[in-house]
C-alpha cells in the first residue's frame, strides 16, 4: 500500500504539470480564459498539489510502519526467543504496532477522498476548455481528468461529498482586527422615527443622523433608532451610531448608504457587512454567503464621479494611472450602487487583462462560475489598506470624502465549500509610485 501511494503520488504530480503546461500554452484570451486561469491557479493546482503531497507522506509513513514490524517479527531480535514477560512484550509490541498500523491504514482513505474534490474540480475546468479551444487540446486535458479520477475512485468522491456537506459554508473572520462585527449592540431603549419625529430626516435623500455638514448629531445611549426605509440604527454608550442595518442599491438610493458614519459597522441587504474607520473610509468588507444578483442597478453619475485619473512617479518616470470607481462587492453579488460600496481602484486591479489571474475580475469570475455552474458556496472578504500616498487635494484637513481617497492596497480571502482558495495582498498602485502634488 506504501508503494502504491507513492506511486499514485508521483503521477499526481506528473498530471499537475502536464496540465498546467496544457492551460497555460493555449493561446486564448477574454473572459472565459481569465476564469479558467484563475480557477487553475487559485483553487484547482493547490488543491492537487496538497493531495499528492499528502499521498506521498502517507505512503513513506506506511513504508516505515512494515520496516517496524519487520524489526519485531525478525527471529534475530532480541524479543523472538523470550517466553512468559518476554513473550507478553513481544505480543504487547506486535498489538501496538498493528494499531499504529491499521490507524495508519485509514489515513489514506481520507486523503483520497479528499482528492476526489480537485478531481471534479479539474474535469469541469477541462470541459470548459475543451469547449472554448478545440477538440484537440481538450481531449488531452480531458485524458488528464480521466486518470485524476482513477486515482480517486467513486466511493472516495462519495466520501468526500459527505465531508464537504459536513463542511457547510461558516468561516471565522480572517481579518478580525479591524473591528467589524456581524451582530448589533444591545441597547436598553427602542426609538420609532416617523415622519412627524423631531430627528426625521427633511426628506427621502437626506441621511438621518448627520447634519447638513455632514457631522453626526446628539443620539440617546444605547438605542436602538427605527428609522422606516433608512434602516435600523444602534447607539453605545456615548450615543455614537455604531451599528446600522439597511438596504440598498434600489430605485431610490439610501442617503445613509451615501453618506456614512466614521467607526461603524454596516448589515446591508442580509447579504455584507462593512466597517469604517475614523474618516468614514471602506474598512472591511465580509460576505458569508456569496449570491448572484443579475438584476443589481447601477449609478453611471457616481462611478464617474468616482473614476478619475493622476499622475504618478516611479523611478524617476511619470505615468498618468487610471482609477477606477471599483465595487466592493460587485453588481453581480448584489453589490449597492451606493458610495459605501466603492473605492478608487487601479484598473490593472479592477478589470480583466490578458495573462494576470491575480486580481479583482479574476476572483470574481471565478466565483461567478463556481455559483451558476456547480453550485459552490463561497465568503469573501476584503480589507481595505489605507496609506499616507493619497492624490493631490485629498486628506482629512481638506474635507475629503471617504470614497476620494486611494486605498495602498487590497487584503482578500475567499473561501470555498469551507476551504480557503484565496488569501492575497494587492497593491493598488504600481510598486513605489507615488503621486504628482
Amino acid at each position: 500500500m506504501g508503494s502504491l501511494l507513492e506511486d499514485r503520488s508521483s503521477s499526481l504530480e506528473d498530471m499537475t504539470a502536464r496540465l498546467g503546461a496544457l492551460i497555460n500554452a493555449v493561446p486564448w484570451v477574454g473572459p472565459d480564459a481569465m476564469a479558467l486561469r484563475a480557477d487553475w491557479a487559485f483553487r484547482i493546482r493547490p488543491r492537487l498539489v496538497d493531495c499528492h503531497l499528502r499521498l506521498r507522506e502517507e505512503g513513506r509513513s506506511l513504508r516505515d510502519h512494515a520496516e517496524e514490524q519487520d524489526q519485531a517479527s525478525d527471529p534475530a531480535g532480541d524479543v523472538a526467543d523470550g517466553a512468559g514477560g518476554g513473550g507478553a512484550g513481544l505480543g504487547d509490541g506486535l498489538g501496538e504496532g498493528l494499531g499504529d498500523l491499521l490507524r495508519a491504514a485509514t489515513e489514506p482513505r481520507i486523503a483520497l477522498a479528499a482528492l476526489s474534490v480537485p478531481v471534479e474540480a479539474a474535469s469541469d475546468a477541462a470541459s470548459r476548455a475543451g469547449e472554448a479551444i478545440g477538440d484537440g487540446i481538450g481531449e488531452a486535458i480531458g485524458e488528464g481528468a480521466d486518470a485524476l479520477r482513477g486515482v480517486a475512485g467513486d466511493a472516495a468522491r462519495a466520501v468526500a461529498q459527505q465531508v464537504s456537506d459536513a463542511i457547510g459554508t461558516d468561516s471565522p473572520l480572517e481579518f478580525d482586527g479591524t473591528g467589524l462585527v456581524l451582530e448589533p449592540p444591545s441597547t436598553s431603549d427602542t426609538v420609532t422615527v416617523d415622519a412627524g419625529h423631531d430627528l426625521a430626516p427633511s426628506s427621502a435623500a437626506k441621511p438621518f443622523g448627520i447634519d447638513a455638514d455632514g457631522n453626526p448629531i446628539d443620539l440617546a445611549p444605547n438605542t436602538k433608532y427605527e428609522v422606516g426605509d433608512h434602516g435600523t440604527y444602534y447607539t453605545d454608550g456615548d450615543g455614537t451610531v455604531v451599528y446600522i442595518e439597511a438596504t440598498g442599491g434600489g430605485e431610490a438610493m439610501n442617503p445613509n448608504l451615501r453618506e456614512v458614519f466614521p467607526d461603524a459597522n454596516y448589515h446591508v441587504n442580509e447579504n455584507v457587512f462593512y466597517s469604517t474607520d475614523e474618516l468614514a473610509r471602506l474598512d472591511h468588507m465580509y460576505v458569508p454567503e456569496v449570491e448572484l444578483h443579475p438584476d443589481t442597478a447601477r449609478s453611471e453619475s457616481i462611478q464617474s464621479k468616482i473614476a478619475d485619473r493622476f499622475d504618478m512617479t516611479a523611478n524617476g518616470e511619470t505615468e498618468r494611472i487610471e482609477y477606477n470607481a471599483g465595487h466592493a462587492l460587485a453588481r453581480q453579488f448584489g453589490g449597492v450602487r451606493e458610495e459605501i460600496n466603492y473605492t478608487r481602484q487601479w484598473d490593472d486591479v479592477n478589470q480583466a487583462r490578458k495573462g494576470v489571474d491575480d486580481n479583482i475580475y479574476a476572483y470574481e469570475s471565478l466565483m461567478a462560475d463556481g455559483i451558476a455552474d456547480h453550485g459552490h458556496a463561497y465568503t469573501y472578504e476584503t480589507r481595505f489598506n489605507w496609506g499616507d500616498e493619497q492624490p493631490p487635494g485629498v486628506g482629512p484637513d481638506q474635507g475629503s470624502a471617504p470614497w476620494e481617497y486611494v486605498p495602498g492596497s487590497y487584503d482578500v480571502r475567499i473561501t470555498e465549500n469551507g476551504e480557503e482558495i484565496a488569501d492575497t495582498s494587492m497593491p493598488n498602485y504600481p510598486d513605489g509610485a507615488t503621486f504628482d502634488k
